[in-house]
């Protein structure tokens, strides 16, 4: 089974799906670019190579997040517990360090954290038929609830230097926060575009009754897809608990929404079956660029969530409104 396969229309208008797809993507991208170029010209220092390089650095948390948030939109489904997960997995990592436990053992053991949340998500949605709404909300909940409760609510820092280096050190004069980036791209695309598995994810996506008629389970390929974006929260969390050298309760409150945003911004379609691990992580640069600039501008962190909350909105309507279109062009009725 192929891609082909099932995302080409009955009335093989293929063409008109694929343009219409194409000029999703395309708007999806011009308008925060467009916001971009507008406030970065008048912006002093932003352009500054050092500057554009702290928001790749800073981008880097959201882009992870948005890796694996990708597979869970294109199934259909959201992951509301992703600011829970980037504060509890890094504070069961953060107590073990404190302890004593070395920072390797410390980290699997906040990774770990985080796949078994991510794999309950997908249990409760699979097996027990639980929307993913309902299901990551209150995980995410939860394990904020844990965050707060493993330190009474308190911060956490002081860590292994080897720890923190993971955040703020370098190889070869790239930061490591950016070959992580990179590695969870590449991990990604490779997923996506090269493993039956990728195939099968968008299928599910975009027509289960042929994946059934494949003999594939989608509850397994729920249960994976789950698993995987806890996986990646928690080693996002880990990596902003690194360039902070702490662990704070309420860390991952902001990066939710961008890991959302980023995807809607690269094209990923809420409908599901369409979208990109690669145009996510685009998104999420485009994000932390609009972040640097809201702050270099000094509007508070609160009304920047208005913003980019308001650009979410624009495109989900127009994508949507291009999306009837091209089903009506399909049909041959516009």
């Amino acid at each position: 089974m192929t891609r082909a396969t099932w995302r080409k229309p009955a009335n093989g208008r293929s063409d008109i799906v694929n343009i219409v797809s194409a000029a999703r993507r395309g708007l999806a991208i011009l308008i925060p670019v467009a916001a971009f170029l507008a406030l970065g010209s008048r912006v002093p220092h932003f352009l500054d190579l050092s500057n554009l390089l702290n928001v790749v650095r800073q981008s880097s948390i959201t882009g992870i997040c948005a890796v694996g948030m990708t597979f869970v939109i294109v199934i259909k489904g959201i992951d509301l517990s992703l600011a829970g997960l980037l504060a509890f997995c890094p504070m069961i990592s953060g107590v073990l360090m404190l302890a004593g436990v070395d920072p390797p053992a410390s980290m699997a053991a906040g990774m770990l954290a985080g796949i078994a949340m991510g794999l309950f998500n997908g249990l409760m949605v699979s097996r027990l038929t639980v929307p993913a709404f309902i299901t990551t909300l209150v995980v995410g909940q939860i394990s904020q609830g844990l965050a707060l409760t493993i330190n009474g609510g308190s911060s956490i820092g002081a860590f292994p230097d080897s720890f923190v280096f993971i955040g703020n050190g370098a190889i070869g004069g790239i930061p490591l926060s950016d070959l992580l980036l990179l590695a969870f791209l590449a991990l990604g695309f490779f997923i996506e575009r090269l493993t039956p598995l990728g195939n099968h994810i968008y299928a599910l996506g975009g027509n289960e009754t042929v994946l059934r008629q494949e003999g594939l389970s989608a509850a397994r390929l729920q249960f994976f897809v789950f698993g995987f974006s806890g996986f990646c929260a928690a080693v996002s969390g880990l990596l902003l608990s690194a360039q902070l050298d702490t662990v704070q309760p309420t860390q991952g409150d902001a990066y939710q929404l961008d890991a959302i945003a980023a995807c809607i911004i690269g094209g990923v379609d809420l409908a599901g079956g369409r979208g990109s691990v690669p145009m996510a992580v685009i998104g999420a640069l485009i994000i932390g660029c609009l972040r640097n600039v809201l702050d270099l501008l000094g509007i508070h962190p609160f009304m920047q969530n208005v913003f980019i909350g308001s650009i979410i909105i624009v495109i989900v309507y127009l994508s949507g409104v291009i999306r009837r279109h091209g089903e009506l062009a399909t049909r041959g009725t516009l």
